[in-house]
């Protein structure tokens, strides 16, 4: 009686560690919760960091090129997000932000900023992807 009781309990308590196969993202976000950005982190076996990919974008050379490209595509996540209806307030702001920085050449102050506008944007861009799928759970039956 004590082993099929020993056993019910181990398969019991396993059980829900087996079932929860987190995915690559739920990962991601938990390391980035708790170490911040930059944390280096393994996931079936390869080695991760927990940047956004607009953050490593934002790291490349500070050059006027490459604020040009990062604001223009900023600007172009932006657009995107509005032409769905789903803009967040400050998004737009930030970007503002980015472009008088990038008029005043301060290159990485505006790379900074629009890696932020675009995150913004393209956050933006999955929520309404994720309403568009989900809404049906809000309405009453």
């Amino acid at each position: 009686m004590k082993k099929a009781t020993m056993t019910l309990l181990a398969a019991l308590v396993l059980a829900p560690a087996l079932a929860q196969a987190e995915t690559f993202q739920e990962v991601f976000n938990q390391q980035r919760a708790l170490y911040g950005k930059g944390h280096e982190f393994t996931f079936e076996g390869k080695t991760y960091k927990t940047y956004h990919s607009e953050e490593v974008e934002a790291m490349a050379e500070p050059t006027k090129a490459n604020a040009e490209a990062l604001v223009a595509s900023a600007e172009a996540k932006r657009q995107e997000a509005a032409a769905v209806g789903y803009e967040w307030r400050f998004t737009g702001r930030i970007l503002k932000q980015a472009q008088d920085a990038l008029a005043e050449e301060r290159f990485q102050d505006a790379m900074n900023l629009a890696a932020q506008a675009k995150y913004q944007a393209r956050k933006a861009v999955e929520q309404q992807a994720h309403v568009a799928s989900t809404w049906h759970h809000a309405v009453p039956e």
